[in-house]
């Protein structure tokens, strides 16, 4: 069976920190692949938070999930705490990729990396929209912010 790779950008944008809880484990007691799809979820949330936006508001359009693939690489159990790193990359005319890599603080490894492709929607119009100019130049200056 052959594996997703996914290549990280060379640099993040935003970072957080969450515990793993008990309703994040599986039988086998150990973060369950649909938490996982949650936790990735909430750092897309927060990451926009940051900037001042929501996925339903971003300079009055919204950010629809396309698709996502997630390269697990290691286990996480109760109560690790995880340090969800942020980035972006791939920009297109309708969207980009937002990248996520995932570290076991206590164990210092990684527990996955994801990539999740968004594109912009108007939803009053309900159709795909061009990805916001004034958006790509805050992102581009969070980069410079962070070096």
């Amino acid at each position: 069976m052959s594996r997703v790779k996914i290549t990280m950008p060379e640099q993040f944008l935003f970072s957080l920190q969450r515990a793993v809880g008990i309703s994040d484990l599986n039988y086998a007691r150990h973060l369950d692949s649909v938490s996982m799809v949650r936790i990735i979820h909430e750092a897309r949330l927060q990451f926009l938070a940051e900037l001042g936006f929501t996925e339903a508001n971003i300079f009055g359009l919204g950010m629809v999930v396309a698709d996502l693939a997630v390269d697990y690489q290691s286990e996480s159990f109760a109560n690790d705490i995880l340090n969800i790193e942020v980035g972006v990359g791939r920009f297109n005319r309708y969207g980009c990729d937002i990248y996520f890599q995932i570290t076991n603080t206590a164990l210092e490894r990684i527990v996955c990396g994801a990539k999740m492709g968004v594109v912009f929607f108007d939803f009053d119009k309900h159709e795909i929209a061009q990805f916001p100019k004034a958006f790509k130049v805050l992102l581009e200056r969070s980069e410079l912010d962070e070096s």
